[in-house]
């Protein structure tokens, strides 16, 4: 139950405001999700050994994400000095090695969270954004609560001992086929430019697919740093990064496709 209230708490705004705000703000919702998410990457990062303070990630990661919503020339601006910051900062590290580990790690967190941030807030501004964003929501969400459930219910065989032993080869299907018909299903409510409801229920399954390795990328993180969640800041669900992983992996395929189709 609190899973599902604490689930349903921070769905519902998001989804309000997606759907009603302008699409220029929709930045300043992904904006405080990418900052904490970043936060939280790091915080595992230092449970592994790798020293670095979490609010430069987080601001780094931030600022990839506004330097690639403004476009042009910034974000590689941004990315060029955040290397060098890094570059600099693994200069004054007691060990090279260290200092080398270091900088490249948190140049990971800030790629994956803060450029997969940029390409979700993007999306929000093309033709039919707004339904771009929710059928992406609910095909991630949609997965992420079947493979939950068919899992727990009917798993037999382990997808990935290693890294996640809960997750099950039948939670993954069911995951899959849960996220296809949810993608058909909306597609035939709320046309997405550019996906008829066939391609939209390809779409789903590959998004579905994306949004589980990315579920299994943040496990592998947590694994390392002998951790259950990135945080508890969510009851029921764990940080941020915990809520956010399938769509960092499945956000920015899904932006490219629809600019190509809607170009």
């Amino acid at each position: 139950m609190i899973r599902f209230l604490s689930a349903f708490a921070l769905g519902a705004p998001v989804v309000l405001f997606v759907w009603y705000a302008p699409p220029l703000a929709f930045v300043w919702l992904v904006l405080p999700f990418v900052f904490r998410a970043a936060w939280e990457f790091q915080g595992l990062m230092r449970a592994c050994g790798w020293p670095g303070r979490e609010w430069e990630t987080a601001l780094d990661a931030a600022a990839l994400l506004l330097a690639g919503w403004a476009g042009g020339i910034f974000p590689g601006l941004a990315l060029t000095l955040i290397l060098l910051r890094l570059l600099v900062r693994s200069l004054g590290a007691p060990e090279p090695r260290q200092g080398i580990a270091t900088s490249g790690v948190t140049l990971l967190g800030t790629v994956w969270i803060g450029g997969a941030g940029a390409l979700v807030a993007l999306t929000g501004v093309l033709p039919g954004g707004r339904a771009a964003v929710l059928f992406l929501f609910a095909v991630v969400w949609v997965n992420d609560v079947a493979a939950f459930y068919v899992g727990r219910s009917l798993g037999r065989r382990r997808l990935a001992p290693v890294v996640s032993p809960s997750k099950t080869v039948e939670g993954g299907v069911g995951g899959l086929a849960a996220g296809g018909v949810a993608a058909g299903l909306f597609a035939a409510w709320c046309p997405v430019p550019g996906l008829g409801v066939a391609g939209a229920v390809v779409a789903g399954l590959v998004l579905a697919l994306l949004a589980q390795v990315g579920d299994l990328c943040e496990s592998l993180l947590k694994r390392a740093a002998g951790a259950k969640d990135a945080s508890v800041l969510i009851p029921g669900h764990g940080g941020v990064l915990d809520r956010i992983d399938g769509l960092l992996l499945s956000a920015p395929p899904f932006y490219y496709l629809l600019h190509w189709l809607t170009a």
